[in-house]
């Protein structure tokens, strides 16, 4: 039995903006956005994975308080469906609720 819980946790997919837009605080917004609607739902926390050929996008979540999560032996943790030699690392941040 483990006690690695996942109830409460909001999940970000795909987060994208097109290269003409990046640094204009867009992406922040939309992760902002996705923060303050996981906490209207009640979740205690929000994770996400990032490519780690990206990072950019990796230091732009740890700038807003992610944090990489070693995600424990044995774990069934969902992974990205992607291309299998994409390597991903999991972010996730605690939510005030």
């Amino acid at each position: 039995m483990n006690n690695f819980n996942r109830k409460g946790i909001a999940y970000i997919s795909n987060v994208a903006v097109q290269i003409i837009y990046r640094r204009k605080w867009i992406a922040k917004k939309l992760v902002m956005k996705a923060e303050a609607q996981a906490k209207s739902w009640g979740c205690r926390a929000i994770a996400l994975h990032c490519d780690t050929s990206n990072p950019g996008a990796t230091k732009l979540y740890i700038g807003q308080g992610f944090r990489i999560i070693k995600v424990p032996e044995g774990e069934n943790w969902p992974q990205p469906r992607t291309s299998p030699n994409i390597e991903f690392v999991f972010l996730m941040k605690l939510l005030d609720v």
